[in-house]
């Protein structure tokens, strides 16, 4: 393990493999982050004209257009380089005056990220002097961060996205687990930390970060943990499939109790389906801001220990804390801030130009709409097609 306690490849799904079949994965690794690493270069190091300026309209983005006059753009952002995907995109409207809102969808509380980060800010106002970038910050160390490194940043957690339409108690549903966790595959989640959890109910997809024989391997450990133990998304060919966000919510009524087990990420939209739906939270100490809605008459910060885990698991099943209170008071702290982002949002549209009132109903769709993901060049289009419009009629 390493030193958050992460698992290895190894660890995770155990010797798969022959040493040959060990050594491709290793160097299939090997490349893909070396891939990975040029398309975080490669937006930083195109021309700003001529033909090959559009090398990068094949990179995948997810892009959410909150308006189209004054043009403000909602982005998640991450990796090593968290402009390159901005910086991808921004040439495609260079000539367009735009604001783009920043949301970090994992971390900047990493000083060689932040060291290079300031050096991308700079770089990106120069080349595209018509465009502003907001950071929406996950918690108050993160927006300090950026700010120091002249960025223009704002408290504004991402978790404030999450529909609580869609998350919400469903008194109808027996709970059949004592807790559930809701984390991709991945060696960052830590799920081996429940593993002592009495009654357990995972759902668990992937994105890619295992090759697919060792998905299967994880999802055969998961399995092999104990005949109490369940996996809620739908198995194909040894792989887990999606469930909607409806279904998952109804998972969550199932169980007593939230886990959050990785030490970093971002604010882990989960942590606050959770709440939402009226579960206590177990979570691990963190860095990523997940913990900003937590409170400790409901959210327990358990040691990384299997063991510990349970204990906590145990205490805030046996509280039994009615559902309808944990969400009636996880919204009292998101709808104050949600309005602190209305405001923020109306002054920048009259500071663009706008003649629009301000804004008197929350003006986004959902984590799931909030991440449509098309290459940038696609999005770029779709874009350009209202102002092309705009400008026949």
């Amino acid at each position: 393990m390493d030193r958050f306690g992460q698992e290895s490849f190894e660890e995770m799904v155990g010797s798969a493999g022959t040493p040959l079949d060990r050594l491709r994965r290793r160097a299939g690794h090997r490349l893909g982050r070396l891939n990975q690493s040029v398309q975080k270069r490669l937006p930083f190091m195109l021309p700003g004209h001529g033909p090959l300026s559009g090398l990068g309209g094949g990179m995948k983005v997810a892009i959410y257009v909150l308006s189209h006059d004054p043009l403000l753009i909602y982005m998640p952002i991450g990796g090593e380089r968290p402009l390159s995907l901005i910086a991808a995109i921004g040439r495609h409207l260079a000539s367009r005056r735009a604001a783009f809102l920043l949301m970090p969808s994992w971390t900047l509380e990493r000083p060689h990220v932040i060291a290079r980060l300031g050096q991308d800010i700079a770089w990106y106002r120069e080349r595209f002097p018509l465009h502003e970038l907001i950071f929406l910050c996950n918690n108050e160390a993160e927006r300090r961060l950026v700010a120091a490194v002249g960025g223009t940043a704002i408290f504004s957690n991402h978790n404030l996205m999450v529909s609580e339409d869609i998350f919400r108690p469903l008194p109808d549903v027996p709970v059949e687990f004592d807790a559930v966790y809701n984390g991709r595959i991945s060696n960052t989640k830590r799920h081996y930390l429940g593993f002592d959890i009495e009654r357990l109910v995972h759902i668990a997809i992937s994105i890619g970060e295992l090759p697919p024989a060792g998905d299967r391997a994880f999802i055969r450990r998961l399995q092999a943990q104990s005949p109490l133990h369940r996996i809620a998304n739908p198995i194909v060919d040894g792989r887990t499939g999606r469930l909607t966000p409806q279904q998952v919510n109804r998972v969550y009524a199932q169980a007593a109790v939230g886990l959050c087990l990785s030490a970093v990420e971002g604010a882990m939209c989960s942590s606050m389906e959770y709440l939402m739906a009226g579960l206590p939270v177990v979570s691990t100490p963190s860095v990523g801001g997940r913990d900003v809605y937590f409170d400790p008459d409901y959210c327990i910060i358990a040691e990384p220990e299997p063991a510990a885990i349970r204990r906590a698991v145990e205490t805030l099943r046996d509280r039994a804390i009615p559902r309808d209170e944990i969400r009636s008071r996880t919204m009292a702290k998101v709808w104050p801030q949600r309005r602190e982002l209305m405001e923020f949002l109306s002054a920048l549209r009259e500071r663009m130009g706008s003649a629009e009132p301000m804004l008197s109903q929350w003006p986004f769709p959902g984590t799931g709409s909030l991440r449509r993901y098309g290459t940038v060049r696609q999005h770029a289009r779709e874009i350009a097609a209202p102002a092309a419009a705009a400008g026949r009629s």
